[in-house]
């Protein structure tokens, strides 16, 4: 008697334990730079059963993967770029639900995308995860893609020997400083006394940077048919002043390993991101030929702009 009790309770018990199904897709397993893809997770169950599924808001976690399929202790962040839309249908005792998020990715790899938790009436569960390749540019048959870099070489600077140079240059230095004195006195002499002295001021990092970008904005490259041009010169704005604002060399950085440093440094979540946004935006067009219009393009100088103001020292000279 007491065994049929505990068969008959086995009974009820599978039926609640494993009537739910769980599924977890997406809509391409290979995609570009920041292309749109649509992460979905789907739950079948009875159609009493409560369902409670926390959604993320800006950002989906993903940790990067060597090969294909062991982890690494790199990752990046999947950007929500569309609100998180479920749905719930019934279909006699069985009901499903259906959570979508929008994302993109703006670093070139692959990724497993951590597959979430949801609460089913009293018991815990877990979707599986995902793996998904991110390209620069579209995959061919046959090719190996790789990460571009930014290659750029230093000249040294010969250090400037004065002996040396009068060594090979003493014979038209004798006349050359006569001219340069007689030249200096005439205009001392004819130089009307100042009311007061002019006091040169040097511009700063953040002053050079500013206006470096204005002027390129004001030169219209792209009216020029030089956008690939436009947007080599923005990088390279961009990665020179963080490279002297923190005493780092970005200028052969990819646009990760650029994210990478700049985090390791202990910026902002967000202004790391967006300056990873601005770079790859910029690879886009020097390597996918992408043809943003001249809204997108001014919106990238206006966010290297804000980037240079937020990490600028605060500057007190023009305060009463």
């Amino acid at each position: 008697m007491i065994w049929r009790l505990i068969t008959y309770c086995l009974l009820l018990i599978v039926p609640i334990s494993f009537g739910q199904e769980l599924r977890s897709t997406i809509s391409q397993s290979q995609f570009l730079i920041g292309e749109p893809v649509i992460l979905s997770y789907e739950i079948k169950t009875a159609s009493g059963d409560s369902i409670r599924f926390n959604n993320l808001q800006n950002e989906i976690p993903a940790r990067s993967t060597a090969e294909g399929s062991s982890l690494s202790s790199d990752g990046i962040n999947f950007e929500i770029t569309q609100p998180f839309d479920d749905t719930t249908k019934f279909k006699g005792d069985q009901k499903t639900w259906l959570g979508e998020y929008v994302v993109t990715a703006w670093d070139s790899g692959m990724y497993l995308i951590p597959g979430p938790t949801v609460l089913i009436n009293d018991s815990t569960f877990t979707f599986d995860e995902i793996v998904v390749a991110v390209h620069l540019v579209a995959p061919k048959d046959g090719v190996d893609l790789y990460d571009i870099r930014e290659n750029f070489a230093d000249i040294p600077d010969k250090p400037f020997s004065i002996l040396e140079f009068l060594a090979n240059n003493w014979w038209w230095l004798v006349p050359l400083v006569v001219i340069l004195v007689i030249a200096f006195l005439i205009y001392r002499r004819n130089r009307p006394e100042p009311d007061e002295p002019e006091e040169e001021q040097q511009m700063s990092l953040k002053q050079r940077t500013i206006y470096a970008i204005e002027a390129l904005d004001n030169a219209k490259m792209w009216e020029k048919d030089k956008l690939k041009e436009h947007f080599v010169e923005l990088s390279y704005i961009l990665r020179s002043y963080l490279t002297s604002r923190y005493n780092i060399n970005l200028l052969e950085k990819t646009t990760f390993e650029t994210k990478m440093i700049l985090t390791q440094k202990g910026l902002n979540e967000e202004t790391v991101n967006t300056i990873a946004r601005i770079l790859s935006q910029s690879d886009m067009v020097k390597f996918a030929k992408s043809q943003p219009d001249i809204i997108a393009i001014l919106r990238q100088s206006t966010l290297a702009k804000q980037i240079v103001a937020e990490t600028s020292p605060l500057d007190f000279d023009n305060v009463d």
